[in-house]
């Protein structure tokens, strides 16, 4: 007998320790419950959890009328709650199509008109709505204030969010352009002008216009703001600098004499920085018994590494930096070349 008590205490405690909702779902398996059935016949979610309890109660007056006895039972899970319901064998449905029409609720249920899904003019204006407005008043003029008021960093700060407007704005003008069809420019025709579908419809096919404006409007801005020569210039009045030094047996400031046996005399200016480790110098050179020549050049030249790719501003500001000082370099270096 105690070990009958035993045997039966363990099964207790096993059962205590088994996850309530694995215990219930195995219990209730492969029957049918009011709710999964009303979601099987095409009711939406919510009428079916709002009406699902007496709708079961409506299945389980005819399974009794027709059966003679009770339903069995089953667990759900009702709004994060374990209730104990009806349930029925997939062979007793037809207790439930009966219970459908009969309980007034789901005969008389209608299902919700299907939301239709937006037009693709409506969802690119929806996506790309005050991306124009941001470049309005952009000017190199504008950034030149940026600059005055916030420092030499302002301008680059306020263009790096338009450029990424900019990318945003290509992607959905090309989503567009792949969702829009003959039946969408059809279903707008005839329609008033104030109509919201046509107003949407006549944003969204002039949006390249409108993309192509903004980004004129942010190179010319930070051209103009770029090379701007309005700027104050200090003029040093002190000594000329004094002329460059030519070294002994070279014609040109520079020259590192690596060339001599060539009969050349090459001063490199700078050079070009590449992905790779790519470069293009730029030289001049002063061949003997000829006039000088500068010379930007590669090794070869149709290499696909001569390509420089700049993904951030601190790129952009480096190369423009190399550019630069290359040329202040041929500026200086072209007082050797014939006039």
């Amino acid at each position: 007998m105690s070990h009958a008590l035993t045997s039966r205490h363990r099964r207790i405690a096993a059962a205590a320790a088994v996850d309530k909702a694995v215990l219930y779902t195995t219990i209730s398996a492969g029957m049918v419950l009011a709710r999964r059935y009303l979601t099987g016949r095409g009711v939406d979610q919510a009428f079916a959890d709002q009406y699902g309890s007496p709708f079961g109660r409506t299945a389980a007056k005819v399974y009794r009328t027709e059966m003679g006895t009770e339903p069995r039972k089953a667990w759900s899970n009702v709004h994060g709650k374990w209730r104990r319901v009806n349930g029925f064998l997939p062979s007793e449905t037809a207790v439930l199509d009966k219970a459908f029409v009969t309980y007034k609720r789901t005969a008389e249920y209608v299902a919700p008109a299907p939301v239709a899904a937006p037009a693709p003019a409506e969802v690119y204006v929806k996506a790309t709505a005050g991306y124009a407005a941001r470049f309005e008043g952009l000017t190199g003029d504008s950034l030149r204030a940026l600059e005055t008021i916030h420092g030499s960093e302002a301008p680059t700060d306020h263009i790096a969010p338009l450029l990424d407007t900019l990318a945003d704005w290509q992607q959905h003008l090309d989503r567009f352009e792949a969702a829009v069809t003959d039946a969408d420019e059809k279903a707008v025709e005839g329609l008033p002008e104030d109509d919201p579908r046509r107003v949407a419809w006549r944003a969204a096919s002039t949006g390249m216009d409108a993309f192509l404006k903004a980004q004129a409007a942010v190179h010319g801005a930070y051209v103009d703001w770029s090379f701007d020569l309005t700027g104050t210039v200090e003029i040093n009045d002190g000594p000329l600098p004094a002329a460059p030094v030519i070294a002994d047996g070279c014609r040109i400031p520079g020259c590192d004499q690596h060339w001599h046996s060539d009969g050349l005399c090459v001063a490199q200016l700078g050079e070009l920085p590449f992905d790779e480790g790519s470069t293009l110098p730029i030289e001049l050179t002063s061949p003997e018994d000829e006039p000088p020549y500068i010379v930007a050049y590669a090794f070869d030249p149709v290499a696909m590494n001569m390509r420089r790719q700049m993904n951030t501003q601190a790129d952009a500001v480096a190369f423009a930096k190399a550019l630069r000082d290359a040329a202040d370099a041929v500026d200086e270096a072209a007082a050797h070349l014939a006039a």
